[in-house]
C-alpha cells in the first residue's frame, strides 16, 4: 500500500510540473513582449500598483519611476509593451511601436489612459476684476453702502489689502480707474472716481469727487501692492497645505473677492507671471508659465488607480526578446494543454485500476468472526453464556479431577470432546440449578444439601457456596 501511495505522489508531482510548464507556454504565447529593456526603460512584472507603490517598486529594483520623456525616447527606439503603466508625471500610459488591436486598439505612440484629469495642484491663479495700479473697489456683503470706516478697514484686511489712500486713488484714476460707486479712503473721506461722464454716475461729473463728510456708511477702496501692474495673482493652499483641489482653489479665490483666472486672462495679463508655478485655472486645467508663455500641464490619473510601472535605470543593458507574430499560436498551445490533460487523466486512471477495482479502494479485509462470540480481555467467549469464563481447550482436561489423578477410567469420549472444544467448560454456581435435561442420563438428580451436584464429592469442591467443575463429564451437554 505504501508503494502505491508513493507512485500516486510521483504521478501527481509530474502532472503538476507538466501543467505548470504548459501554463508558462500559454502565457508566453498570449503576451506579445516580455522583459524588454530599451534605453534604460523597463516595465514591472504582471503585478499592478497605485502611483505611490509604483515609485516604491522601481526603487526596489535600483531604479526610479521613468518620466514621460524617458519612455517617449525609449518608444522611439523600438520600446513597446502591452500593459499600461505609471510614469513620474502621475500618468498611466502605454508605449506602442506597432499597431495591434489587443494592445492599444491599433494605436501607436504614447497612449494615455482615460479618464485623465487633474486632482491636485500646488497653487491657483486668481483674477481681480477692475483693479488699476493696485486699487480696487469693494462693497459690503450685506448690500450697497453699508460699511462703517472701521468695517471698511477689516474688509480690506480680509482681502490681503489695506484701505487705499487718497493719493493711491488719484494715481489709479489717472491710469483709467473709474467706478459708479463711492467708497472710503484711508483719510476717512468718501470719494468717487470717474473718467467718463455718465448721468447716473456722480451726476455726470468726471474726476475725483468727494462726498459730504456727514456720511457714516459707504463702500471702500482697497489697495494691494502685488496688483500694482497686473490683475492676475497667485494664491497658495491655506493652513500650510502643499496642494489643493480645484474646488479648494475656487473657494480660495472667492474668499479674496475674485474668481479663478481663465487661460485668456492669464495670457493677457499686463505683466509676465513667474515661470514654473503650476496652478489651477478657471477651465479646470493646471497651467504654468514657461519663458513667458502659458503652457498647460498634462492631465494626470487618479493616484489610487492600479497599473504596472515604467522604471528607469541608465545602467541596464538593452534587451529586446525575439517573439513570434503567429496570432494562432495561443490556440495551438491551448489545444496541446487540453490533449495533454486528457492523456494524464487516462494515464492516472489506468495506474490506479486493478482489474475492475480501483487500487485506492482495495483494502485487505479482516477475517470474519463467529457472531456468537464476544471478546473479553483478549479471549472470545460465547454470547449465549453471560455467566461463563472461557478456558482454552488445551487446559480443559487438566481441570478434570479424574484426569489430574491419572484415573484410567476416565471416559475416552469425554477427553476427546474436551480436547476439541474451547466452549464446553464453564464456571457454575449451584444456585438456580435444581435439575438439568441430562439428569436422567447422568444421575444429576438434585442439589445436595451441601450445595454440591450429585456425583461430585463435596470434599473435592472448592470452599464456599459455588464449585468449579467441567461439563466434560456430561456427554449430553455437547
Amino acid at each position: 500500500m505504501t508503494g502505491s501511495l508513493h507512485s500516486i505522489a510521483n504521478i501527481t508531482a509530474i502532472t503538476m510540473k507538466i501543467l505548470f510548464c504548459l501554463a508558462i507556454l500559454l502565457h508566453t504565447a498570449t503576451s506579445e513582449i516580455h522583459d524588454i529593456v530599451v534605453s534604460g526603460v523597463f516595465e514591472s512584472s504582471i503585478m499592478t500598483y497605485n502611483y505611490t507603490q509604483s515609485r516604491e517598486y522601481c526603487l526596489s529594483q535600483n531604479a526610479t519611476l521613468a518620466t514621460l520623456e524617458q519612455v517617449t525616447r525609449a518608444q522611439n527606439t523600438s520600446f513597446q509593451t502591452c500593459r499600461y503603466g505609471w510614469v513620474k508625471e502621475q500618468q498611466i500610459i502605454l508605449a506602442r511601436t506597432t499597431a495591434t488591436k489587443s494592445c492599444g486598439s491599433n494605436h501607436i505612440g504614447i497612449i494615455k489612459q482615460e479618464p485623465c484629469g487633474y486632482y491636485i495642484a500646488p497653487s491657483a491663479y486668481c483674477y481681480k476684476f477692475n483693479v488699476v495700479t493696485g486699487v480696487f473697489h469693494v462693497d459690503s456683503p450685506s448690500g450697497k453702502y453699508n460699511l462703517t470706516f472701521a468695517e471698511a478697514n477689516s474688509t480690506c484686511a480680509g482681502l490681503n489689502a489695506t484701505v487705499a489712500t487718497e493719493s493711491q486713488l488719484r494715481v489709479a484714476h489717472a491710469a483709467g480707474f473709474q467706478t459708479c460707486r463711492a467708497g472710503w479712503v484711508a483719510e476717512q473721506k468718501i470719494f468717487i472716481s470717474r473718467t467718463t461722464p455718465a448721468a447716473e454716475c456722480a451726476s455726470g461729473e468726471v474726476g475725483i469727487k468727494e462726498y459730504p463728510g456727514t456720511n457714516e456708511k459707504s463702500d471702500v477702496f482697497c489697495f494691494r501692492s502685488d496688483l500694482n501692474h497686473t490683475d492676475v495673482y497667485v494664491v497658495y493652499p491655506p493652513f500650510g497645505n502643499s496642494s489643493m483641489t480645484y474646488s479648494e482653489a475656487t473657494q480660495q479665490c472667492l474668499s479674496l473677492g475674485d474668481s479663478l483666472a481663465s487661460k485668456e486672462q492669464l495670457r493677457s495679463a499686463p505683466t509676465p507671471i513667474s515661470d514654473g508655478i503650476p496652478g489651477w485655472s478657471k477651465d479646470n486645467d493646471v497651467v504654468q508659465f514657461s519663458s513667458g508663455n502659458l503652457t498647460i500641464t498634462p492631465c494626470v490619473n487618479e493616484p489610487s488607480r492600479l497599473a504596472s510601472a515604467y522604471c528607469f535605470n541608465p545602467n541596464i543593458t538593452d534587451f529586446i526578446p525575439v517573439h513570434t507574430k503567429d496570432d494562432k499560436l495561443w490556440l495551438k498551445i491551448t489545444m496541446v494543454c487540453i490533449i495533454a490533460s486528457i492523456f494524464i487523466i487516462l494515464l492516472m486512471a489506468a495506474a490506479f485500476m486493478r482489474g475492475n477495482n480501483c487500487i485506492c479502494c482495495a483494502r485487505p479485509k479482516k477475517p470474519a468472526q463467529d457472531s456468537t462470540l464476544e471478546k473479553d480481555n483478549g479471549l472470545h467467549q460465547p454470547r449465549w453464556n453471560k455467566t461463563s469464563m472461557y478456558i482454552p481447550k488445551d487446559d480443559i482436561f487438566h481441570q478434570i479431577p479424574a484426569y489430574q489423578n491419572n484415573d484410567a477410567g476416565t471416559k475416552p469420549s469425554v477427553l476427546s470432546k474436551a480436547l476439541n472444544t474451547g466452549y464446553r467448560s464453564h464456571t457454575f454456581t449451584n444456585y438456580g440449578f435444581e435439575s438439568t435435561p441430562e439428569d436422567s442420563e447422568h444421575s444429576f438428580d438434585k442439589t445436595h444439601p451441601d450445595r454440591s451436584p450429585a456425583g461430585v464429592n463435596p470434599q473435592d469442591a472448592s470452599p464456599g457456596d459455588s464449585h468449579v467443575y467441567s461439563n466434560a463429564g456430561f456427554d449430553g451437554t455437547y
